[in-house]
């Protein structure tokens, strides 16, 4: 299933759909499927599109402040945060795109929002990294954070996992509630999955994406940037459909 998962956004991307149409312009020797292929990539690579698709992600959980945040047993934080590159030392470990719930997470908890903040131990295939958590829970240990206030969970490869481990971690130590720390395009996905496995959480998103409604004449330029988080946007529906469909067909 983690493959299916993984997979299915890289068939169903933009450039995975113009590299279907244009093999089958070339096997039906047609030029209309080649066509369309690129009127998907000039469609898809508009900073407008991408615009538009973060815009609706991101619009089920809007920004809200620290301080308006009601305090819980713990604050967790999502996994998806870091990558590795290549070096002669082997693989090393860099910050991502959606750092904020790093630091986010770490204010919630100077905040005295939770007397805890728990990371999530994700293990990708694809990278030679330990799990992330343990990474995460030595930079907040270099922050200040007092070691007693650093939990970890087991072995994650998905949000429904880390949903599951949450939810034993919970059960172990008596936790009733806690602050769900995510992207915000990703949020809706993760508060579904939480609240499947029985977890009460109160959403707290961060890393937003989208323009804000802002637009001048780039978003009308198509561009690799635009492309990229076109892709990334489809990316994550797809994402919420597939485990709605799961969901549907597993009761």
């Amino acid at each position: 299933m983690l493959v299916l998962h993984k997979l299915l956004p890289l068939i169903v991307s933009p450039l995975g759909l113009v590299v279907g149409l244009l093999l089958l312009s070339v096997v039906l020797r047609r030029r209309g499927p080649s066509l369309f292929a690129i009127v998907i990539l000039l469609v898809a690579s508009l900073p407008l599109t991408a615009d538009r698709i973060w815009t609706a992600l991101e619009s089920d959980y809007p920004y809200q402040p620290i301080k308006s945040v009601e305090n819980a047993d713990a604050v967790v934080v999502l996994s998806g945060m870091l990558g590795g590159i290549e070096t002669d030392k082997g693989v090393v470990s860099q910050w991502g795109s959606a750092i904020d719930r790093f630091f986010v997470g770490i204010d919630l908890l100077d905040a005295g929002k939770a007397p805890l903040i728990i990371f999530t131990r994700a293990q990708w295939p694809w990278l030679n990294l330990p799990p992330e958590g343990e990474i995460l829970a030595k930079r907040a240990l270099t922050m200040g954070v007092n070691p007693s206030q650093i939990l970890l969970t087991g072995t994650v490869t998905t949000t429904a996992e880390e949903a599951d481990e949450i939810k034993t971690l919970m059960e172990f130590a008596g936790m009733e509630r806690v602050i769900l720390v995510t992207s915000a395009y990703h949020m809706p996905r993760a508060k579904m999955l939480f609240d499947r496995a029985g977890v009460k959480s109160i959403p707290h998103p961060t890393d937003f994406k989208s323009s804000g409604g802002h637009l001048d004449w780039t978003s009308f330029v198509p561009s690799a940037g635009g492309l990229s988080k076109t892709s990334g946007g489809i990316r994550e529906l797809i994402g919420r459909f597939y485990y709605r469909i799961k969901f549907y067909f597993s009761g």
